[in-house]
């Protein structure tokens, strides 16, 4: 019946797991929950051993880090249940009927994704401001405008894909670090004809990073965008949208005439306690441009 996948790095996913295996065993369906750990700090496989000794979990510690795209792979390859749930480890479920909610959309040949959400409250720790801001605005959308682009607005945080499906359509494990792999795994199925259909099926995000984190893992995902934009894979994204229009109105030495002029005080915002999310998205825009200028 279903098989949940669960990468981990650095993250205790134990409160995660006892909610799925809950709401499995309530709905008496078949099912089995892997959690491989991608070479996370020792104190995390400490957190999480204990999972090894439950019924229906498999716990496994990877011996050495094999990063987002060959880990979800790995553990799509390891299932065997016809239908595989991809879950984050930094994933905290609210909804009592999330596994049902899921149940009820089967059988399908399509793609299935429940979405994120992020706490409606600000975050204690200033530090961690961006990201949650950044999440709330972009990435907690209903299903209803998801659905309006559901290739582009696809993550891997939580989605099911039926299991033949997943194993004749992998993540590409060229795309090393953080960034755009789900995006390019999306473009990959529409090529492909395959549906992506988005529900109302949310998990909150917990893994909010701190603002100097966060913005180390943009410049890696920018890194990424870049790449894949010149080889070709990515020709579509709000990013390389962006950069289209200024170069088809050339107005990129404009741009970046004006990001110059703005740069301190972008750089002051964005890590400040109410950054701007538009200067953010400024300041990804120069980041693209700054990386096809030098190709």
């Amino acid at each position: 019946m279903l098989s949940i996948v669960i990468p981990i790095f650095n993250q205790d996913v134990r409160t995660l797991v006892y909610t799925l295996v809950k709401q499995c065993n309530k709905l008496n369906i078949n099912y089995q929950v892997l959690c491989f750990d991608d070479g996370s700090e020792q104190k995390y496989k400490e957190f999480n051993k204990e999972l090894a000794f439950k019924i229906n979990v498999n716990y496994t510690e990877m011996p050495e880090n094999l990063g987002r795209s060959k880990i979800r792979n790995w553990l799509g390859k390891a299932a065997y249940y016809e239908y595989i749930l991809f879950l984050d480890g930094d994933s905290t479920i609210k909804n009592k009927d999330f596994i049902k909610k899921y149940l009820d959309h089967l059988p399908t040949q399509a793609v299935l994704y429940g979405g994120r959400q992020y706490v409606p409250k600000k975050p204690r720790a200033k530090k961690k401001i961006l990201h949650w801001k950044y999440g709330v605005k972009r990435e907690a959308l209903p299903a209803k405008k998801r659905n309006k682009d559901p290739y582009l607005n696809f993550q891997s945080n939580n989605f099911l894909i039926p299991e033949l499906l997943f194993k004749e359509n992998l993540f590409d494990e060229k795309v090393v670090g953080y960034g755009y792999e789900d995006l390019l795994y999306a473009l990959d199925l529409k090529k492909k004809g395959i549906i992506i259909r988005h529900i109302e099926n949310p998990v909150i995000h917990d893994g909010l990073e701190i603002n100097t984190v966060f913005i180390k893992k943009t410049e890696n995902a920018v890194s990424n965008l870049t790449k894949l934009y010149i080889d070709g894979k990515i020709k579509h994204s709000r990013l390389i949208k962006s950069y289209d229009r200024l170069k088809d109105y050339g107005l990129l030495k404009s741009f970046e005439w004006t990001y110059t002029k703005m740069e301190e005080k972008i750089k002051k915002n964005i890590l400040s306690e109410n950054p701007s999310i538009s200067l953010f998205n400024m300041w990804k825009l120069h980041l693209f441009v700054e990386k096809m200028n030098v190709k």
